[in-house]
């Protein structure tokens, strides 16, 4: 049973972003880090749109008495979507996995030329797995020493979530109820692993600061050998900057402030998969993107990219729009005109969409503090949707 459950934790990692990549990029594939790294954010971007539906029902139904079931019903519409997803995307490649396997032969094949036509690189592979290797043994044998207040944002949160059956729905100090905070109601993060945790069977405490930062770590550095494809042609080139860039970032762990820090310390944090994964990433992806030709099939990986790193933490609201909209104006220069406004568009979905659940969350929540319903005067006591809640 545990193997079953480890199991379906991986899956999280693999198999699903892998599929919702796939569906998303359908129609706009780059490369199969940029596309996992799509269905990564993607499947983000899916569970928070259910949470916000969620949480959204579990705030409306509260007039008087806390309810509770919003867990449970997230957890059933997020389990139904991926399936479905997951066997659509196997139906729609059903005459595809024989070319995907020679696909692999062949890049196999490619790598093994490339490393065999320059010694240094296998030199150089060696040094940079052997660094590797030791920031995923600091972070499973010693993230799990990191506790600071951000835990009650984070581990707390997600313990009351599993424990209460509710949705950032009670005070983190007292575990008084119900205490909507929009700060944490607007960030899904902590929701999410707790789904990761009741599937998984591992204790929430395990999940944040043993087994994540391990899965974490790789999906950054598979981020990282993205950007270094994206500045660098050659395989050795991009091997080295791998080297500098893991020096950099394990005697660059000095400040609580440092994203080094977020990496190597707190990458568990939702602020921290914003600021190590999904911001760089984001960023050499759009560039990628407005070099070539806009067209409209590469908004929906942008969009889904946009909500997925949105949903991470409140702090997206701030850092997204400005390092989306520097990007837009460094490439409207670069064209001297006016360029690419529908992937501006595309990229402030998710800031938009958090946005206006935060103003709902904040409508909903004055309402909850008095019984006038001043923005929501037909909110009653007796509802069909109460029979889910209890």
């Amino acid at each position: 049973m545990i193997l079953i459950r480890a199991l379906a934790f991986l899956l999280h990692f693999t198999l699903v972003p892998v599929a919702v990549g796939r569906l998303i990029t359908y129609r706009a594939r780059t490369n199969w880090i940029a596309d996992y790294l799509v269905g990564f954010f993607g499947n983000l971007a899916i569970f928070y749109v259910l949470y916000t539906i969620a949480e959204g029902l579990q705030n409306w139904c509260t007039v008087k008495e806390p309810v509770h079931g919003a867990f449970s019903l997230l957890l059933w519409m997020y389990g139904i979507v991926m399936a479905i997803l997951v066997i659509f995307w196997l139906w729609l490649e059903r005459n595809n996995y024989s070319r995907v396997v020679t696909k692999i032969r062949f890049k196999v094949a490619e790598t093994k030329v490339s490393f065999t036509n320059d010694r240094f690189t296998i030199v150089y592979t060696i040094m940079f797995l052997i660094l590797l290797l030791l920031q995923l043994y600091m972070a499973f044998g010693y993230e799990i020493n990191q506790w600071s207040y951000d835990d009650f944002d984070y581990v707390v949160n997600s313990k009351d979530s599993i424990e209460t059956d509710t949705l950032s729905y009670v005070n983190n100090i007292d575990g008084t109820m119900p205490n909507v905070a929009e700060k944490r109601a607007v960030a899904s993060w902590g929701t999410y692993v707790a789904m990761l945790s009741v599937t998984s069977g591992f204790e929430v405490t395990t999940v944040y600061h043993t087994v994540l930062p391990v899965f974490l770590l790789l999906i950054a550095y598979a981020n990282y050998y993205f950007m270094a494809s994206a500045l660098l042609h050659k395989i050795d080139d991009r091997v080295i900057f791998m080297i500098v860039l893991s020096v950099a970032n394990i005697f660059g762990l000095y400040s609580h402030y440092s994203v080094t820090f977020r990496l190597l310390g707190a990458i568990w944090q939702g602020k921290a998969v914003l600021s190590v994964i999904a911001i760089p990433f984001f960023l050499v992806y759009l560039l990628k993107l407005y070099k070539r030709e806009i067209k409209t099939i590469y908004m929906l990986p942008i969009a889904a990219v946009s909500l997925g790193a949105s949903s991470l933490t409140s702090l997206s609201e701030m850092l997204l729009p400005a390092f989306v909209v520097m990007i837009w104006i460094v490439m409207c220069i670069y064209k001297r005109r006016i360029y690419g406004i529908r992937y501006l568009l595309a990229s402030l979905v998710g800031p938009a969409y958090v946005g206006l659940f935060y103003i709902f969350i904040k409508m909903l929540q004055m309402d909850m503090q008095n019984t006038s319903h001043k923005f929501f005067r037909r909110r009653i006591e007796k509802q069909w949707i109460l029979k889910w809640f209890y």
